[in-house]
């Protein structure tokens, strides 16, 4: 299996605008997702006070300047994992709709890993990204952990990759939609 098969796959895939949009959209809301756990006190705080509009306006604000918030590698690696997550879901939906189960051997295991890693640290800890904020457990993360949970954020960036990876493959190999 070669990557110009892959990227043949990825090209029919992402040439039509159903996935694309899935991307782009899957994308986005996951980063906001992100967003509104660093700062749900100050989005709730504004909302009671000024109503929806100005706590809409507050949070594209936020969105737009994310970069100052969180470290340099935070942002970088919850961009990746946005994009990344954005691919797979993508895939998945592309798999499901054209593809039969009996070809995906523990790619599905290996995706939901994945998928659990970049939610529960898409960036450090200390930045309070993912739902290891959420539940309380960056002070654990930053105690234990050299590079303060960004190792996790690593990982799920590569179990990502290579989840995008192994389902592309098991597309090109179906019998039902050889590219």
């Amino acid at each position: 299996m070669n990557n110009k098969t892959i990227f043949s796959v990825w090209r029919d895939i992402f040439s039509r605008p159903t996935y694309l949009i899935l991307l782009v959209v899957s994308s986005v809301l996951f980063y906001l997702a992100n967003v509104i756990i660093q700062n749900f006190s100050n989005l709730f705080s504004l909302y009671s006070n000024y109503g929806l509009s100005q706590t809409l306006h507050f949070l594209f604000n936020l969105s737009i300047n994310f970069r100052q918030a969180v470290t340099l590698s935070s942002y970088f690696s919850l961009i990746t994992i946005s994009i990344l997550l954005g691919i797979l879901i993508s895939i998945i939906v592309y798999k499901t709709k054209n593809v039969s189960e009996k070809t995906s051997k523990g790619n599905n295991s290996l995706s939901a890993i994945g998928l659990f890693l970049a939610i529960l640290a898409p960036g450090c800890a200390a930045c309070g990204l993912g739902l290891i904020a959420v539940l309380g457990l960056s002070g654990a993360i930053l105690t234990f952990l050299p590079y303060k949970g960004l190792e996790i954020s690593v990982i799920s960036i590569a179990i990502l990759a290579f989840a995008i990876f192994k389902m592309s493959k098991d597309i090109t190999i179906c019998k039902v939609c050889i590219v």
